[in-house]
């Protein structure tokens, strides 16, 4: 997360929220939390026939990006998300999920098959419409790929140079063989999946990015992490396998692909917590072992692609042996 001081003027926000209470009728349920993003509260408000509804306002900071978030619940409608049910400036009236627990829970009794099944199934409820039309303002895959120049310019030293190049490298060349694009949440991951008694598990706080759906777990894989989860939950290279044989099987996904992007994402999450002066540690280790997963899948099948398996890999039906990949560095 960014620092507060880099922020908007945080101290308005709750002014601003008490505002948007008073124009949406809502009742808060305790205090109202600030974030380094804004400030959010929940509570519950009347629909027109009069039966409380449980609710979440949420104000933005002018920094925030919540005004994509806006726009991609907007585009999931209710499917697989929670619903935004209405927008002003810089703040949203959002359903509220109840019970509201994370699907990071189930992670941590020992389920996390059937949280990586259940954000599979969320997945490919959002993915479902088509993807918004050029000039609807989100970003695509590739604008945020720019990470890897801004870090090489930056001049740190941190991180690997191979490392970082051949993850660039390897994203630019799965951003150019993508099947067709959707609006992706672009941080679905344990902790943004809660639960609700009526209408199941739904995404929360979306990013909102083009690109195919094969891109979308990068997250999964390097969560849940912190809040008392150990790293070997996720960055281990048998969690890595058998969660990518989950999404393989239930949304018919090539699992090399889906590894390929996991392992850019990766390292470009690196990159991304050297710019916000955090410790690269986590992402590294989750990057490699995705390295690990992938060798060993390449290695159980041999140096001879069968060439029905290549085209499964480039969606547009090309071969696809990314060379980005050949002698990439372990991390």
């Amino acid at each position: 997360m960014r620092a507060f001081e880099q922020l908007a003027p945080l101290e308005l926000a709750p002014e601003v929220l008490r505002q948007y209470l008073e124009c949406w009728r809502v009742e808060i349920d305790g205090a109202p939390v600030l974030s380094p993003t804004g400030c959010v509260a929940f509570g519950r408000t009347a629909d027109p026939g009069g039966t409380p509804r449980a609710v979440v306002v949420k104000v933005a900071g002018e920094r925030s990006d919540e005004g994509l978030a806006w726009a991609a619940l907007r585009h999931f409608d209710g499917r697989g998300s929670v619903r935004l049910l209405a927008q002003a400036c810089g703040a949203g009236l959002l359903e509220r999920a109840l019970p509201g627990r994370p699907l990071s829970e189930l992670v941590l009794a020992g389920r996390d098959d059937e949280a990586t099944a259940i954000l599979c199934d969320v997945s490919a409820a959002l993915h479902r419409p088509a993807a918004p039309d050029a000039g609807s303002g989100f970003p695509s895959v590739t604008d945020w790929a720019r990470g890897f120049d801004r870090y090489r310019r930056s001049g740190d030293g941190a991180l690997p140079r191979p490392l970082v190049d051949r993850a660039d490298a390897l994203f630019r060349e799965l951003a150019a063989t993508q099947g067709a694009p959707r609006l992706l949440h672009g941080d679905l991951h344990q902790f943004n999946l809660v639960s609700d008694a009526e209408r199941g598990w739904l995404a929360i706080d979306p990013k909102g990015v083009l690109g195919e759906p094969a891109y979308e777990f990068g997250a999964l894989l390097r969560n849940p992490w912190g809040d008392g989860f150990a790293r070997a939950q996720c960055a281990s290279a048998p969690v890595v396998d058998r969660r990518i044989r989950i999404i393989a099987e239930r949304l018919g996904l090539d699992r090399e692909r889906v590894l390929a992007w996991g392992f850019a994402q990766a390292v470009l999450s690196a990159v991304w917590s050297r710019e916000d002066g955090e410790a690269p540690d986590h992402a590294l280790a989750v990057a490699g072992a995705i390295f690990t997963t992938l060798r060993g899948i390449r290695g159980q099948r041999g140096s001879a692609v069968d060439p029905a398996r290549r085209s499964s890999l480039r969606p547009n039906g090309q071969s696809f042996e990314p060379r980005a990949w050949a002698g990439a560095p372990s991390p």
